[in-house]
């Protein structure tokens, strides 16, 4: 038996590691870049690509580029593993079908393969579907995979793939919120205990500035900002973290500056998790930001005590489907 796993981010690669450790017999090869840290004593072979996976441009331009280089270094990949494409035995673990690496995988390159979903993000916990992707840049990204011999699927269903026969299971941290729950089962992870302090971590999604616009997420990131401003416990504030997402296009910081010119602001642009800096160094008492996976996976990960104090605050102006995750949660839900 053969694994093949797709590290695009940190996160993935984590949960590998603890993934591969009950596949100890079998040829586990990991696929990832030189940004990612990751123990080459857990898989077989590491094959490393020298550019970053993560996705900042801004416009359709950008986006080509990013696209053009990304086939370009999944080439070289695919000529490394070029021996695999007769293997009768081989599993592919993935995040989401939407990458070309892993759409081609999943649907061109053996007829043999089966797919494993590996939770990164918050993907698995509601629908999204090629139609919630920017239709120039789908279009632009199948005929540039065709143009250099990489075919792009237009797949059907959820985005994770889950929804294919030959995907026979995701791993999700919590199985029973997750889309699929016949499919799902449990994702390993440890419980922190946080000493925290009374500093203020906004979570960016610049993300969103790819499919929404700058001067919306701005607009609304602003919102977030005078919300922050009117807490009661702001005055006692000395540090505020704000942490871009790795996609997406990059904000003016000084921005922050003026909104916060009292404090001390510190941007994080670390290529490290955010789960793991916030349990490492931030421990900041007071989370604020739009519908990221970072909120679900530090209540998860932080311990019984840890979780009551973490004052959890999530802004639903993009992605509303989440609700449901956040309520059950009892975070506080601003609209």
């Amino acid at each position: 038996m053969t694994n093949l796993f797709i590290g695009l981010s940190n996160n993935q690669v984590l949960s590998y590691t603890r993934i591969v450790k009950d596949l100890s017999n079998q040829n586990n090869i990991l696929i990832t870049n030189n940004t990612i840290p990751f123990d080459k004593h857990s898989f077989s072979q590491v094959i490393i690509v020298d550019r970053s996976f993560n996705n900042q441009s801004s416009g359709l331009i950008s986006s080509i580029k990013n696209i053009l280089q990304k086939i370009k270094s999944y080439k070289l990949i695919l000529k490394k593993i070029n021996h695999l494409r007769k293997e009768e035995r081989l599993t592919l673990y993935f995040t989401y079908i939407e990458d070309i690496l892993t759409n081609y995988l999943l649907f061109s390159f053996n007829k043999n393969i089966q797919g494993i979903v590996v939770e990164d993000g918050t993907l698995n916990y509601y629908s999204h579907t090629i139609h919630n992707l920017s239709k120039k840049k789908i279009w632009a990204k199948k005929i540039l995979c065709y143009l250099n011999g990489i075919p792009f699927k237009f797949y059907k269903g959820h985005s994770s793939g889950i929804e294919y026969d030959h995907v026979v299971k995701q791993y999700v941290k919590s199985p029973d919120l997750a889309l699929f729950p016949k499919k799902s089962v449990q994702l390993d992870y440890s419980k922190k205990k946080v000493e925290l302090n009374k500093s203020i971590l906004i979570i960016g999604q610049e993300a969103y500035i790819n499919t929404h616009g700058l001067n919306l997420y701005l607009e609304r990131l602003n919102k977030i900002f005078s919300y922050v401003l009117n807490q009661p416990f702001y005055d006692e504030i000395t540090k505020i973290y704000y942490k871009p997402h790795r996609n997406g296009a990059r904000i003016n910081y000084t921005l922050l500056d003026s909104k916060f010119a009292a404090k001390e602001i510190i941007v994080l642009n670390s290529d490290l998790p955010l789960e793991d800096l916030y349990f490492q160094e931030l421990k900041s008492k007071y989370i604020f930001g739009f519908d990221s996976s970072v909120f679900l996976n530090l209540y998860l990960e932080s311990d019984e005590t840890s979780k009551e104090e973490i004052n959890f605050n999530v802004f639903l102006y993009y992605n509303k489907e989440l609700r449901y995750i956040f309520e059950k949660f009892d975070f506080n839900i601003v609209e």
